[in-house]
């Protein structure tokens, strides 16, 4: 069996390119999409999907960054694929097969993993001199918060004012959001 896996590191980013690209250029796989960040390898639906894999089958990923952020996390996932005898298949490496069993595709493999957490690192440190810069010319505002947590807040407020009895934490509760969500929405709006 072939399984592709597209992945999208949040909700924001569309995922439907990376499947459509994917499942033209290996149209008998069967499609899972995930929407998680790859910051650490709990990831539901990719955990289900692994513990689907069995000898012979094959997984197809756009790039390695797909499946991990850590050469270690990497390294460990391919020991896992070499012991169940499960294929991996980088598109972006030209849609090769990499034999994840032989020395020479564990070595290829294990130096594009070290490349890509090199990559997302030098991606942070480009992204927190930006922040650096921006906070020393007063322009850094951190995190925005999304249109639906905003809103969210402001029901939590309206509740707040509409029952002055009831708690920041159940008004919270009560919009769906943490009750620190709420706090910081607080500050922030009296620190404007």
């Amino acid at each position: 069996m072939q399984y592709i896996y597209s992945r999208t590191s949040t909700l924001e980013q569309s995922v439907i390119a990376q499947s459509e690209l994917l499942m033209k250029a290996y149209p008998d796989a069967s499609l899972v999409e995930e929407q998680a960040s790859a910051t650490n390898m709990d990831r539901p639906i990719l955990n289900n999907l692994l513990k689907k894999l069995v000898k012979g089958d094959t997984l197809v990923v756009y790039d390695m960054s797909r499946l991990n952020r850590s050469t270690k996390d990497f390294l460990v996932l391919l020991e896992n694929f070499n012991t169940i005898g499960v294929n991996l298949i980088i598109h972006s490496l030209g849609g090769q097969s990499v034999d994840a069993t032989s020395a020479t595709g564990k070595m290829i493999l294990t130096i594009m993993a070290s490349v890509e957490e090199m990559n997302v690192q030098l991606m942070k440190e480009k992204q927190a001199a930006g922040i650096a810069v921006a906070m020393e010319a007063g322009k850094y505002k951190g995190k925005q918060q999304s249109k639906k947590t905003v809103a969210a807040c402001e029901k939590a407020l309206k509740l707040l004012s509409d029952n002055p009895l009831l708690s920041k934490g159940d008004a919270a509760k009560a919009a769906e959001i943490g009750k620190a969500t709420l706090y910081r929405y607080i500050a922030a709006s009296t620190n404007n």
